[in-house]
């Protein structure tokens, strides 16, 4: 299990960034706040069995919105639809593992 989060910085309207961590997202604020001169705040985050396919999927999705790494500039209505669009593709990820197609070979041994 893990976390996939949004989080957002004081001082960058509209600039974003999506990340995931196995551990506690609080921590994860404070080793990227270290060295960062705006306050980065959690603005959601959805707990999931595929947090790294999860967060590429975002990244692709949102690649176009892309500002630097994982932040990136998202319309208001993007923010709020977050937990929605995690759910959606958590709901996939769940049906392609018990059909077996996308994680046949991540997944084989473990079952």
């Amino acid at each position: 299990m893990g976390v996939v989060y949004l989080l957002g910085e004081n001082g960058k309207e509209n600039i974003y960034k999506i990340g995931v961590t196995t551990g506690k997202v609080e921590n994860r604020i404070k080793k990227l706040q270290t060295g960062n001169s705006g306050e980065i705040y959690l603005i959601d985050q959805y707990e999931t069995e595929f947090p790294f396919v999860m967060e590429k999927q975002l990244h692709q999705k949102y690649y176009s919105d892309k500002v630097k790494g994982e932040w990136f500039m998202l319309p208001f209505e993007e923010v709020t639809k977050f937990k929605e669009e995690c759910k959606k593709i958590d709901d996939n990820l769940k049906i392609l593992k018990e059909h077996n197609y996308y994680f046949k070979k991540k997944y084989k041994n473990k079952n």
